[in-house]
């Protein structure tokens, strides 16, 4: 399990999700899992590179004269 850090430490912060979303972290958690611990989990894999991913999207935006709908693409 990641570790995250102590509820009661200065280096918390508070984040606002939809219901939805929360609910959705609900299904994930396992045992005593907290929500930064799913969060932390989720977003902890070597395949998660924020730096690539922004410069991936940037890159498809200037090469794309326009953007497209999910239903566009995927019917």
């Amino acid at each position: 399990m990641i570790q995250s850090a102590d509820s009661n430490s200065s280096e918390m912060v508070n984040i606002r999700v939809s219901r939805a979303t929360q609910e959705k972290l609900n299904k994930l958690k396992k045992g005593d899992m907290t929500y930064d611990d799913v969060i932390s989990s989720a977003v902890s894999g070597e395949n998660w590179d924020v730096e690539k991913i922004d410069a991936d999207c940037a890159k498809a935006i200037k090469n794309t004269k326009r953007l497209h709908s999910h239903e566009e693409v995927f019917g």
